[in-house]
């Protein structure tokens, strides 16, 4: 008779928790037997029952567990403890909820995936605490970068491993981030909008003219415009203002971090009126009155024009 141990997560989170349980239970001497999907609980059930008890103890996975659908009472009793010749790992791709009784589940495991926060400020603060548990020097611009860039949890996981692999013991930065992490196009994309906000305007430039070989300018116009939204609202409101109507817009932050950069470097007034021009040559792009790279080029240098330091050398 089995012992039901359920997997509550989806996605590449499911997975993983499922390849780490699947390993933990081979570890302890038993042999992966099937996986299937969904099916009967009284014909899963009745085939553990027909185990001998000198049988190699086993684990079988059921995926689409959902597809089960509730756990029938009068089966309860043929369930057993962790020690059972079979453990069955049921994946669901959520908690399972009404699925099993009160009974069923004292009788049951249960492995819940991770709670990840959702405002970026906490998931900040969950990578640096995940990093620490896992004795990487990861320093707080790496992690704002991070959460900024991936959205999906796993997906940051995956690269704190890499970083660490690769740093070995070594601190964990912004730059290393932005060299290992990401393809050359959004490296490149995070180094022009970093180097506007911080009004160094030969990297800029160096930029712009590997991105003027793209027939388009739209995704260039539209990341800037992004990147210099939350040093309109931080020039426009008073402190304690700004900080409301930033966290009800979600704005994360390494961007923020970077608004307040460019608000160091341009007066609000130079960013709302390149926030203007911007809006309007993405209109015009649209329209037959396309004024395409050299309308883009020209406002960008008049807003770094006014920058006390953006047209000296770097």
């Amino acid at each position: 008779m089995p012992h039901l141990k359920v997997i509550s997560s989806g996605g590449a989170s499911g997975r993983r928790l499922l390849a780490t349980e699947l390993e933990a239970l081979q570890n302890k001497g038993r042999a992966h037997a099937s996986t299937r999907e969904g099916g009967d609980w009284r014909e899963i059930i009745s085939a553990g029952r027909t185990m001998g008890l000198f049988e190699e103890r086993r684990v079988s996975v059921i995926e689409s567990a959902e597809a089960l659908g509730p756990f029938p009472d009068v089966l309860i009793s043929s369930l057993e403890g962790e020690e059972a010749i079979e453990v069955l790992l049921l994946v669901y791709e959520k908690e399972p909820g009404k699925a099993f009784s009160p009974a069923a589940r004292k009788k049951m495991s249960f492995i819940k995936g991770e709670s990840v926060p959702y405002w970026s400020s906490q998931r900040k603060r969950w990578l640096l605490d995940m990093a620490k548990r896992q004795g990487a020097a990861l320093e707080d611009d790496a992690a704002a970068l991070l959460v900024e860039l991936l959205e999906d949890p796993e997906e940051v996981r995956a690269e704190l491993e890499k970083l660490s692999a690769y740093a070995d013991g070594a601190p964990i930065d912004a730059g290393m981030v932005k060299n290992l992490s990401f393809d050359e196009g959004r490296n490149l994309m995070l180094k022009f909008l970093d180097s506007f906000c911080q009004a160094r305007v030969p990297e800029v430039l160096s930029v712009l003219e590997r991105f003027k070989r793209e027939p388009s300018m739209l995704p260039l116009l539209t990341g800037l415009y992004n990147r210099v939204r939350p040093a309109l609202y931080l020039g426009a409101f008073s402190p304690s203002d700004a900080g409301g109507v930033l966290s009800a817009l979600e704005i994360k932050d390494y961007p923020l971090r970077m608004a307040k950069e460019a608000l160091r470097q341009y007066s609000p007034q130079s960013l709302s009126e390149l926030a203007f021009s911007l809006i309007t040559l993405s209109w015009r792009e649209k329209t037959a009155s396309a004024e395409g790279w050299p309308g883009f080029e020209a406002e960008l240098l008049r807003c770094m024009g006014t920058s006390g330091r953006g047209m000296k050398k770097s």
